[in-house]
């Protein structure tokens, strides 16, 4: 039976049907409409079927790695210790400086073999000669270096790591850390990106980042400070371990006495053995 606009009842069905249904609404685009004449495609050129929904996906890693690399920037940055801050709550005190440690497998107790290899293992990682103005002290940190002699483990620090000064006297310093970023970053690259990153600090200038052999690199810098009367040249050196570990080495002075600091970098890097 049909009736007017259409419809007639259909018996199979047992419902009202109408003879021109209209069509179903398409379904929504995975990625937004190309604008009119063609647009742009993703990295290999003219939009081609999907080409501004390709050019979205992969902005989309590109914007996350620049925000990543922003973060890394202040993370690298923290490492270094430009002064003028409020000191930290001291840290637990460390091995005291000098004292000579017998490797582990010696003593009176220890068999012939065990001891043969702590007595190997000691030489190859025996204390290194310094300048007399030097002393090789062991750190809690997990390893041992030459500062110069005087100098005592500071614990009112606000950076990274382990710091050492003339008591009395904040001047100048020597600082040691882990260098815990990936290992994909390179050397140059971790300085770089920290010189960067600290371009805003009251007169930092570059002075020059240059790699250094076997892997490692170094960043020498300026900028204004109070604790060194004035300007404070630093001189920071990343350097790679035997094991693959990597360690950043700094030396801090006053600018007019850049001597000093240099010559305190050089008796820290050949001196430095990570245990």
């Amino acid at each position: 039976m049909a009736t007017g606009g259409g419809a007639h009842w259909n018996p199979q069905s047992q419902r009202w049907e109408w003879a021109e249904q209209p069509p179903p609404p398409p379904p929504p685009p995975s990625y937004p409409p190309r604008p009119p004449g063609g647009g742009q495609g993703g990295p290999g050129g003219q939009g081609g079927p999907g080409g501004q929904g390709r050019e979205r996906s992969w902005r989309v890693p590109l914007l996350v790695a620049l925000g990543a690399a922003v973060v890394g920037s202040c993370a690298v940055a923290g490492w270094f210790v430009l002064g003028d801050g409020e000191p930290k709550a001291p840290a637990a005190a460390p091995s005291a400086p000098g004292t000579p440690v017998p490797p582990s497998g010696t003593g009176p107790d220890a068999s012939p073999t065990a001891t043969a290899t702590a007595s190997a293992s000691a030489s190859a990682s025996a204390s290194p000669s310094v300048p007399p103005a030097y002393t090789v002290v062991r750190d809690d940190g997990g390893f041992s270096v030459a500062v110069p002699t005087g100098w005592e483990r500071s614990h009112d620090e606000t950076g990274s790591g382990s710091f050492y000064r003339r008591p009395g006297d904040r001047s100048a310093l020597v600082q040691i850390f882990r260098v815990t970023e990936s290992d994909a970053v390179g050397t140059c690259e971790l300085l770089r990106t920290s010189s960067q990153a600290l371009g805003n600090r009251p007169g930092y200038q570059e002075v020059s980042l240059d790699p250094v052999s076997g892997g490692s690199c170094e960043l020498v810098y300026e900028y204004d400070n109070q604790e060194s009367h004035g300007r404070r040249r630093a001189i920071e050196r990343i350097t790679v371990a035997p094991d693959g570990r990597r360690w950043a080495l700094l030396a801090a002075g006053p600018a007019a006495d850049g001597t000093a600091v240099r010559a305190n970098l050089t008796a820290a890097v050949e001196s430095f053995r990570p245990e």
